[in-house]
């Protein structure tokens, strides 16, 4: 990850009261979550206005998947999300990327908003 992301992902989490968690193996960092504790649903088509937190990315390395390092950093995006008062915690996903989507269906996210393209 590059530099200049970095500073986005810090820029961004920063701008909607959030931030950026880190979890670390004996190797150094192995895995990440931007989080968003207050997002407003104003932007978005068809919704009343309301906040919900809001997780950017979750990534975990490769090599150090199903070991629970992505499950803690889920855990501790929904408990700082509750201490924000938020009713809702939301994330995206690719829709071909069944082995996340299975991951977060096992941690109790459902699908709330489908997206569907075509390319012209």
């Amino acid at each position: 990850m590059g530099a200049s992301y970095i500073d986005h992902l810090k820029q961004e989490t920063a701008k909607a009261q959030g931030r950026i968690l880190v979890a670390e193996g004996p190797a150094g960092i192995v895995g990440y979550a931007s989080f968003h504790a207050v997002v407003s649903s104003e932007d978005e088509q068809d919704e009343i206005p309301y906040s919900h937190s809001y997780v950017g990315d979750l990534g975990v390395l490769a090599s150090c998947r199903s070991q629970g390092i992505g499950g803690a950093l889920l855990e501790a995006c929904e408990a700082l999300a509750r201490q924000a008062g938020q009713r809702w915690l939301r994330l995206s996903v690719l829709a071909g990327n069944n082995r996340a989507r299975a991951f977060y269906r096992r941690h109790g996210l459902q699908e709330h908003l489908i997206t569907l393209e075509k390319e012209l």
